[in-house]
């Protein structure tokens, strides 16, 4: 009989999740601050869980109002529509190159601009993003054929970045 109990003891005991002191949002917020390895040691069944908190979450974007663009006639374009301020072209190099960076890199360079006296640049949003698009390709500002607004001048930019991430 004791062996009996011990055995069912035991049974239910492994049948308890190993990680049940670990739920699933606190496994979701180690990961971001831990290493995998870092949370299996302090979770050591968490591996299932680990795999939930990188699914994607499908979300749909919030469509802005169509823009309507102004030139201020000092580098940048007012969308007065949505109420944002865009530089009219993207950052050169010094031998007049678009710079193609990283998102990393992308946003300490908005950061730290200081165009047409502004202190408060950041990368768009998708959604703001979405509302450069033109319906056609069109020659631009500077002369050359993009998809973006034929006010700006985007220097045949076909390389683009966005606040918007995919959690």
């Amino acid at each position: 009989m004791k062996i009996t109990i011990a055995v069912l003891v035991l049974f239910f005991m492994s049948s308890l999740p190993a990680h049940a002191a670990c739920s699933k949002s606190e496994i979701c917020a180690m990961l971001g601050k831990m290493n995998h390895f870092s949370i299996l040691d302090k979770c050591p069944s968490a591996g299932p869980l680990l795999a939930e908190c990188k699914k994607v979450k499908e979300t749909t974007l919030e469509d802005l109002p169509p823009a309507e663009f102004i030139d201020n006639g000092n580098g940048t374009v007012t969308d007065t529509v949505n109420k944002l301020v865009w530089m009219k072209k993207g950052e050169h190099d010094k031998e007049g190159k678009l710079n193609k960076v990283k998102l990393k890199i992308a946003k300490k360079l908005a950061a730290a601009s200081s165009a047409a006296g502004r202190s408060d640049w950041r990368i768009p949003s998708l959604s703001e993003f979405k509302t450069l698009f033109f319906p056609k390709r069109i020659l631009n500002a500077g002369g050359k054929k993009a998809w973006i607004n034929p006010i700006f001048d985007d220097g045949l930019g076909h390389y683009y970045w966005t606040s918007t991430t995919c959690d």
